[in-house]
């Protein structure tokens, strides 16, 4: 009987991140526009949203060890609802120190704060163990589509601050203050379908007596405790060079691109919110892609090439004559990166040990939080200054940076599925 794509698992795995992710996009362009709009200065903003990828970057590595060793169910269901915390916070004061203060826990922008520190070492190896090795790929895809569409809709609410005070009469401040408690709301849903979901504990932690030899064989000694027994400290410190190359790009660039939208073109947050909406609708585009793609070219190269490409897109934008322009263009650079995440995900959760998935995530999630952060200072600063093309310099040389590296560290390294052949017969060593 042929394996279906999605297992009662992932389908709500993949829920919850849907949900999980709406809000996200919510706040990737509200408060960027709002907190301008009222006398933030860009560095403030940087900062709120800089401290966010510090946590992450504190929380990831702990988190993945506590992941692999005893359980991911329950770190995710902590992780998903600590946003809540955050958005409750956000919708009842304007005060900067509070501010950056809650962004560390549950997280704004990207990097998610202590949230996603606990969520990512769990969700995405728990995603990668529901999943045949052959749907890997396809499922990854489907994943950062679903994160994409749920941006979207996000992004889309940015209108409902305006809605509410036209219907209601209130001010925009409290207008902005109700739409927070809608987005705590939409995140505590999001706990729901994982309640539900049934963890593989030989999924994480040890290896069992009966396989550790193999494991060992395989990914290195286990003797020493956990640590030492850990045996793909090279892979991880790859991937972690990869993942902060592409966090520093996303920091100093795309997490501050409605702010460079409305200093450059003075566009406000909706029609900002409507064109990010459109960028993440766009990458649903590039789930039947991935499976022609790697078939040709194989996971490494076609990831490499994507992230090439995207990097000539953004180099385009700054000398757009239009918003308009500017938008299409990153629009099609959200297509052409959603290829290269979904593929360097599954690719990473193949040539990893089942057992170690969540401490590889945990490393290379750091890495990134650790570019975010810099990335985000780094561009705010270019911003207040009214540099506004340096954003787009340093966001180009860091993912071609990201894309050579894939290439170097893994041509000749396989994944499970095209070692054993599941119609890649085009791919070779």
């Amino acid at each position: 009987m042929r394996e279906r794509l999605l297992t009662r698992d992932s389908k709500l795995l993949l829920l919850s991140a849907f949900l999980n992710s709406v809000p996200v996009g919510y706040i990737n362009v509200v408060p960027l526009v709002y907190l301008a709009a009222i006398g933030y200065d860009p560095t403030t903003i940087g900062l709120i949203y800089s401290v966010s990828a510090l946590a992450l970057v504190l929380g990831l590595i702990p988190f993945g060890l506590v992941a692999d060793r005893y359980g991911r169910k329950k770190l995710l269901i902590i992780g998903s609802f600590l946003p809540c915390i955050t958005y409750a916070v956000f919708g009842l004061t304007l005060d900067p120190l509070t501010l950056i203060i809650v962004s560390a826990i549950g997280g704004i922008g990207f990097a998610g704060g202590l949230g996603v520190a606990m969520a990512n070492p769990t969700l995405i190896p728990m995603l990668a163990t529901s999943t045949p090795d052959d749907k890997r790929s396809v499922v990854f895809g489907i994943l950062q589509s679903a994160w994409a569409v749920a941006l979207m809709l996000g992004s889309l609410m940015s209108i409902l601050p305006s809605l509410l005070t036209s219907s209601l009469a209130q001010t925009e401040r409290t207008t902005h203050f109700e739409s927070y408690f809608v987005m705590m709301a939409i995140t505590a849903a999001s706990v729901i379908p994982v309640l539900y979901v049934r963890e593989n504990r030989n999924g994480a932690g040890l290896p069992k007596s009966k396989d550790r030899g193999k494991i060992t064989r395989q990914f290195g000694s286990g003797n020493r405790g956990y640590f030492s027994s850990v045996g793909s400290w090279s892979r991880i410190t790859q991937f972690s060079v990869v993942f902060a190359c592409s966090g520093f790009g996303l920091g100093v660039l795309v997490q501050l691109l409605p702010t460079w939208y409305s200093m450059k073109f003075g566009v406000g947050e909706g029609l900002i919110g409507m064109w990010l909406a459109l960028s993440n609708l766009a990458t649903v585009i590039s789930i039947p892609m991935i499976p022609f793609l790697v078939s040709r070219r194989g996971t490494v190269t076609t990831a490499a090439i994507c992230g090439v490409l995207g990097s000539l897109l953004v180099g385009i934008m700054p000398f757009s004559p239009l918003f308009e322009t500017a938008a299409v263009l990153f629009t099609i650079r959200s297509v052409i990166y959603g290829i290269f995440w979904s593929l360097l995900h599954s690719y990473m959760m193949g040539v990893v040990g089942e057992g170690e998935r969540g401490t590889m995530v945990g490393f290379a999630y750091t890495a990134w939080g650790v570019g975010i952060s810099a990335g985000v200072l780094i561009g705010a600063e270019f911003l207040a200054v009214g540099l506004l093309n340096l954003p787009f310099s340093a966001a180009i040389i860091c993912y071609i940076v990201a894309s050579a590296a894939v290439m170097i560290f893994f041509r000749k390294i396989r994944p499970p599925e095209e070692a054993r052949g599941f119609g890649l017969s085009r791919v070779t060593e």
